[in-house]
């Protein structure tokens, strides 16, 4: 039915498929067109052969048009021709008509021509002539994108067929109504003629031959009709005077047996093969015979056979691509004892045309059938004397080789006989195997449930019209009322009902068998000349033609290695090998086959049964002689036996062909137009997926020969040639690859014959809400996909289902990025490298998962369960996705428990499963328990699909049990557990789930559904027990609420809020309610009162901080909230609009400021700060108005002198301490004025100072009794000391401010300065014109760095002493010190700056003398060491 074909390599080997449209389209067969035109007694007198033949499109090897793969064939019977027209690429609609020519029956002469808008059709019947018009494919596509952008059916040039059309008087003529001419007609040929004229000649028994010509399409004119004639005169004479009947047999010995038209230079020319041998050509155009050939002068052993009456000679033009130019001429001569073919070309002559020999190729003695040859290769089918089919191709690249026919290696026929376990059911078996896709067609099973009822009604429908649930029941029932009616007594014992059982449905198998056999017989062939594409026309069905690869050729033909990647000693050894395996394939019987595959499926090791089966062949008595005695001396033929081995077990292995996929094939290449539709048609489709079938099966048979050779050689050991270390090689490695092979190909066998379930519309819906929550998968076609591949009774395996969509698709962009796997010619590589492709993305040994990934997203999981379950055990890639796809299956089976048991399994292999990682989780986390986290999510998903709460909380609760604190996902398991234990109606679990939820959003959106469940059910009670921990935020937020819409100075729900969360031990939040409460009184109370109270909030603020967690001892501002509302409030009351008259979107920042225990203390500080300038200064600026900021706070302190509190401001908001310095300074220098002067004024500034002097709690000992002025010194000494850093910049900042009013330095702070920078005080003075100091302090430096070169210390300087003869770093501020000579030398006239400038030098050259000195010394020492150390 429909299945596809094994066809050989050099050998050929056919399968079939039915001759329909694929589903899920309806079948559409024109009704048939009644022509009447001969009389009834027609019939009677005249037999004509069915006649079979095939016409190929010119662009059948473009694969970027529509008429790629696309052929037309046809039939004829008696008076009935169906035209069927068949495309690989694309479906086909209307595809199929009948013409039936009432009581006329069919010549033959059928032949196909193109133009560029049409089809034409030529035929001949025994009283017409016809010529039928139909559109052109090209003529139909409306353009390139639809056929390449869509799968949906496109008409057949036939679609529109109808009687108007086939019986158009323009385009047929009568021949004679008499009836004398008709009785005599027995062959006939057809022609479209370079100019569109239409030519038909026929020839009749008594020699003569007749031409009608019809004038070209559109062109009026007058049908001619003549009768060739020979080239003499006398003939032509003759010819013309005496009519053809009166002539009677004169001419019989001439008589064309078969004719054919061809053109040659131009013009059209008629050759006729006659039953004197010899080759008559006609000229069309004059009626003329041009040239008499004599065949036999071709074939040398029958140069003087004498004329054979009816001996059938026929004559076929040979098909090229070149179908204008192109003339050679195939002739078969048939002679009783041995047939001839003889290929002709026809070349110019002196005297006109001339046929030239080619070749001559010697036919076998079985019956012709019908032949039809190519430029290369000649192809015949033939009944041998049993009556069986024989396909054979001659090789013409090969002549030179004798006996060059190879035979096709044919399907093999259906046997009546089936094996049954014991254990097995019969009616199961029966009915899965009758069922079969591609077994039989259903009209073969309706026609034997007719004769199995012994009903009279012998009709059947077509298949598109068969519901097969509705014919599985009747068959059932047929068998089931057999067996009742041939079990006379009504109770029987079981063992003889199961012998009923068995015999009915053996008998039933046999009508279906009797019936395919009939609708397979094969009838006619025809191949294309530039694809290589081979079709068998059978009675009901078509067939192709495919090479074999090298396993088939090693299971099926003779063993010769056609591959040539190995040496010619190697492909010998695997020869031999070949003829082993045959010896293990002949000794395994049916019954042997099935326990081996039922041993395998019931997980029994693989090389285990291969031994019970070795010694069921070899340890046989029967099999004794010629089993291992046979064996043996093949073995020892062979030199290398594991390289022979190995490389069967290579091409065994496709697993090299997961090479080609990639990454970027997941989704179709479509800037490839040439190979998107490649093979995509149904019929492709059938094609590809019964070579896939053939492929796994044969690959089955030689793993399972080849493991049981394997421990066959090894038990031979070296008697028969196999070392030790052979036999050991053997075992360790080449059995367990072998046996993982027999695994594999068990299970792509069962891929291919397993049928697809089909799929309810609710599975659909779902299987699309779980692949949407995956986000694996593209689902947005998956109802297409349903039902282009399950409805309208389509039973298909789901290997056909993966080639039809996903798996088609994905081949064909390998191939559309991997070009090099196509070669010339087309059809020889394109179906096994499509086919091998489409394995290896079936394969189960590479990390490739789209084979199950489509069965999940096919709803397909009941094959899916059955997948894993036969690739458990020995399959170890993959294990963990695997398990993942069969946990999803059980959840579409309600089976939570195993559900979750699979993904648990499958967890552990998230760190090395790439599907898992890649498609599933999509992520590239390298850290295993967030892996897991995610997988837990994926897998939760999957079960709140099917709602399955219980399963949810457990898996939640195994996902936060090993998630790390700072998971991110740590909120969602927290949320999903709360949701289903409320759900579950578990309270308690539901709050401790939500308490635990570190996102403090989805935490109030679990509040928020808790309390309006808990209030939906009136659990008032569970309410108000809960403590809600850290959920003030929301339980409270209708306090917060009023809290902050009252008025803040009559308003105590702060102190609530605050004792609420104390008494929960939430002192952050009670923290964060008093500050915020703080906050408002300094910005809505004001004065003395205000102040305290806001002092007092933040120092509870403060409290409940430090009380608080480390970690939660934070608040967020509120007023940055404040803040945020305020702007939302302004920006919607004054929104802006742009030209249009449209609002325009405002952005606006979303801060929150965090404020820790530290910033808090800081605001605490301004606030105390506010009060004691409150408590000096009584002025309306102080208490009213918003807290000063830092730096004004600092000012406001400075001035009022209180420099203790201004210092804590600034240490404590990082401040520099410079305007304290600054003003402390001024002071100071103005009480000093004001003691000397001794004036009123300053009288009242000295009384004035001891008040802001004792702001600053002053507690020096030393001058407990001091004047205000020596205080006020100390307190500026005492405040450089403990807050002056190695910069000196207060030291700077005091002296400049000394400096800068003119009043001096004092010694204390010269000192100090001295040994922190003396260096820039020294810049200092000369700044401001010290010129004197400057000179006595540098001179005051010089020496006590001269005096550490004496081993004195100078602690004025901080300078330390040099202890003994050795290098010191020691420097001079030289630049300071020339800039300070320079200034001296320019005022050298004054005496005191000259003198200064003379000691300055004097000083200067004693300290070079003195650094001179130490230098020499130093190297001296170093040199005397230097010394002594050699």
């Amino acid at each position: 039915m429909n299945t596809a074909v094994r066809i050989a390599k050099p050998r050929t080997a056919i399968y079939w498929y039915r001759n329909k449209t694929a589903q899920p389209y309806m079948v559409y067969i024109k009704d048939e067109f009644m022509i009447e035109r001969a009389s009834a007694s027609t019939l009677q007198d005249i037999k004509v052969p069915d006649l079979f033949g095939g016409y190929t499109y010119q662009g059948s090897s473009s694969p970027n048009t529509v008429t790629s793969n696309r052929f037309i064939y046809w039939r004829t019977n008696n008076d009935t021709l169906e035209l069927i027209e068949e495309s690989l690429d694309y479906d086909l609609v209307g595809h199929q008509v009948r013409l039936r020519f009432q009581d006329t029956q069919i010549l033959g002469g059928v032949s196909i021509h193109e133009s560029h808008n049409a089809v034409i059709i030529l035929l001949v019947t025994v009283a017409s002539v016809h010529r039928l018009i139909f559109p052109h494919p090209h003529k139909l596509q409306k353009s390139d994108e639809g056929y390449q952008s869509t799968n949906k059916p496109v008409p057949s040039i036939f679609y529109d067929a109808s009687l108007v059309t086939v019986t158009d008087p323009q385009n047929m003529h009568l021949l004679n109504h008499s009836g004398s001419l008709m009785t005599h007609l027995h062959s006939a040929a057809t022609y479209l003629d370079h100019d569109g004229s239409a030519l038909f000649t026929f020839c009749c028994n008594q020699g003569s031959i007749q031409q009608v010509k019809m004038p070209p399409l559109g062109t009026m004119g007058v049908v001619q009709q003549n009768e060739l004639t020979q080239s003499s005169m006398m003939q032509k004479l003759w010819s013309g005077l005496v009519p053809a009947v009166i002539r009677g047999g004169q001419e019989c010995i001439e008589a064309a047996t078969s004719v054919v038209i061809s053109p040659w230079r131009g013009q059209s020319y008629m050759f006729a093969v006659c039953r004197d041998h010899k080759l008559r050509i006609w000229t069309t155009k004059t009626q003329e015979c041009v040239c008499v050939y004599n065949l036999l002068e071709c074939c040398n052993t029958l140069k003087n056979a004498p004329p054979v009456i009816g001996s059938g000679h026929s004559i076929k033009r040979v098909l090229s691509g070149d179908v204008t130019s192109s003339c050679m001429l195939c002739v078969w001569l048939n002679f009783p004892n041995r047939n001839e073919f003889v290929m002709l070309q026809p070349q110019d002559d002196s005297s006109g045309i001339r046929p030239c020999h080619v070749a001559t190729v010697s036919g076998t003695n079985d019956d012709l059938v019908d032949f039809c040859a190519t430029e290369q290769s000649l192809w015949t089918l033939r009944k041998n004397k049993a009556g069986e089919s024989v396909i054979s191709v001659y090789n013409r690249s090969k002549c030179d080789v004798p006996n060059s026919w190879t035979e096709v290696i044919l399907h093999p026929a259906e046997s009546s006989d089936i094996y049954i376990a014991h254990n097995m059911d019969p009616r199961e078996v029966y009915i899965k195997r009758i069922f079969e896709p591609g077994r039989f067609s259903l009209q073969d099973i309706q026609k034997a449930l007719n004769v199995y009822r012994r009903s009279l009604d012998s009709s059947a429908a077509p298949d598109s019209m068969v519901q097969i649930e509705s014919l599985t029941e009747e068959v059932t029932q047929a068998v089931e009322d057999a067996i009742r009616t041939a079990a006379v007594a009504n109770e029987i014992e079981e063992a003889e009902y199961c012998q009923f059982q068995l015999d009915q449905w053996a008998r039933f198998y046999s009508c279906c068998v009797q019936y395919h056999e009939v609708s397979t017989e094969m009838k006619g062939i025809f191949t294309d000349p530039v694809t290589d594409l081979v079709c068998i026309i059978k009675k009901g069905c078509i067939s192709f033609v495919r090479p074999c690869d090298n396993i088939e050729e090693v299971h099926y033909g003779t063993g010769r290695w056609s591959s040539c990647d190995i040496d010619n000693s190697l492909k010998r050894d695997v020869a031999t090998l070949c003829m082993c395996l045959a010896l293990i394939s002949d000794g395994i019987t049916v019954e042997m086959a099935t326990q081996f595959e039922q041993q395998l499926f019931f997980k029994e090791p693989p090389h285990e049964i291969a031994r019970q089966k070795h010694n069921e062949i070899f340890l046989n008595s029967s099999l004794t002689d010629g089993g291992m005695s046979t064996l043996g001396p093949l073995v020892q033929t062979i030199h290398d036996i594991v390289g022979a081995l190995q490389v069967v077990l290579q091409n065994l292995d496709l697993s090299h062909l997961l090479g080609y996929i990639t990454e970027d094939t997941e989704i179709p290449d479509m800037s490839m137009p040439s190979l998107c539709h490649l093979m995509s048609g149904v019929r492709g489709m059938q094609i590809l997926t019964s070579t896939v079938k053939q492929i796994t099966e044969t690959g089955l048979l030689v793993a399972r020969d080849l493991l049981i050779l394997q421990i066959a050689i090894i038990s031979l050991g070296e008697n028969d040639g196999v070392s030790p270390d052979q036999a050991e090689e053997i075992h360790r490695e080449l059995i367990p690859q072998t046996c993982e092979l027999v695994h594999v190909y068990m299970l792509m066998k069962w891929i291919t014959n397993q049928i697809a379930v089909p799929v309810q519309n609710s599975s659909i819906e779902t299987n699309i809400r779980q692949m949407a929550s995956l986000e694996i998968t593209n689902t947005q076609d998956l109802q297409e996909k349903q039902r282009l591949g399950l409805i309208h009774n389509q039973r298909v395996t789901v290997s056909t289902l993966f080639a039809m969509r996903i798996g088609g698709n994905q081949t064909r962009s390998m191939l559309a990025n991997n070009r090099t796997i196509l070669t010339e010619p087309y059809w020889n590589t394109a179906v096994l490298s499509f086919a091998k492709l489409l394995v290896s993305l079936i394969w189960p040994m590479g990390e490739n998962m789209l084979f199950p990934d489509f069965l999940v997203s096919c709803c397909q999981y009941l094959p899916l369960q059955q997948y894993v379950y036969r690739t458990h055990g020995w399959c170890s890639v993959n294990v963990a996705s695997r398990r993942f796809m069969l946990g999803m299956a059980y959840l579409h089976f309600d089976e939570p428990q195993k559900a979750a048991e699979c993904f648990d399994q499958a967890k552990e292999g998230l760190r090395n499963d790439v599907y898992l990682r890649q498609k599933v989780l999509q992520s590239e986390v390298n850290d295993i328990r967030k892996l897991e986290i995610l997988f837990y999510l994926k897998v939760i998903k999957q079960f709140e699909e099917f709602d399955y709460a219980d399963e949810v909380v457990m898996l939640s609760k195994t996902a936060i049990s090993i998630a790390s604190p700072d998971e991110e996902n740590l909120p969602t398991l927290w949320s999903k557990l709360f949701k289903y234990q409320l759900q579950l109606g578990h309270n308690e679990e539901a709050y401790g789930a939500m308490i635990c939820n570190p996102d403090p959003t989805r935490k109030k959106d679990c509040l928020r559904q808790l309390l309006v469940t808990l209030c939906e059910r009136g659990d008032l009670r569970t309410i108000k027990s809960f403590n809600y921990i850290d959920m003030e935020d929301d339980v409270v937020s209708i306090l917060e609420n009023r809290a902050r819409s009252v008025d803040i100075a009559t308003q105590n729900y702060y102190h609530l809020l605050y004792a609420f969360h104390v008494s929960r031990n939430n002192f952050s939040r009670a923290g964060a309610m008093m500050y915020e409460h703080g906050m408002r009184l300094g910005m809505e109370l004001g004065g003395h009162q205000g102040l305290q109270r806001q002092a007092q909030c933040y120092l509870a603020a403060l409290n409940a901080l430090r009380i608080a967690d480390v970690n939660y001892a934070w608040i967020i501002n509120p007023r940055s909230a404040i803040e945020q509302r305020l702007q939302l409030s302004h920006l919607s009351s004054q929104s802006k609009r742009d030209v249009g008259g449209e609002t325009k979107k405002t952005t606006r920042a979303n801060k929150r400021e965090v404020l820790n225990i530290t910033d808090i203390e800081k605001e605490l500080i301004l606030v105390n700060a506010r009060l004691k300038l409150l408590q000096i200064d009584n002025s309306q600026t102080v208490p009213s108005g918003p807290t000063p900021n830092p730096d004004e706070m600092v000012g406001l302190l400075v001035n009022s002198g209180m420099y203790d509190q201004a210092i804590l401001v600034c240490k404590s908001f990082g401040l520099k301490l410079s305007p304290v310095f600054e003003s402390l300074a001024l002071r100071c220098v103005n009480l000093a004025k004001g003691s000397i002067n001794n004036s009123v004024a300053d009288s009242a500034l000295l009384s004035q100072a001891w008040d802001w002097l004792q702001e600053n709690a002053v507690t020096l000992p030393s001058i407990t009794e001091s004047s205000a002025t020596d205080t006020a010194w100390a307190l500026l000494q005492h405040y450089l000391e403990m807050n002056e850093d190695s910069t000196a910049q207060y030291h700077r900042c005091v002296v400049i401010k000394l400096l800068s009013h003119g009043f001096p330095i004092p010694s204390w702070l010269v000192n100090s300065y001295k040994g922190l920078n003396w260096a820039e005080l020294l810049r200092l003075l000369s700044d401001f014109d010290l010129l004197e100091d400057a000179v006595l302090l540098t001179m005051e430096y010089v020496d006590a760095v001269m005096a550490t070169f004496t081993g004195q210390e100078s602690p004025v300087f901080k300078l330390k002493p040099c202890l003994e003869r050795t290098t010191e770093c020691v420097w001079l501020p030289y630049t300071c010190i020339d800039q300070l000579r320079y200034a001296l030398k320019s005022h050298h006239r004054d005496p005191l700056y000259g003198q200064l400038h003379e000691d300055l030098e004097n000083k200067l050259l004693s300290y070079g003398r003195c650094v001179q000195n130490l230098s020499d010394q130093i190297v001296d020492i170093l040199y005397q060491r230097g010394h002594a150390g050699h």
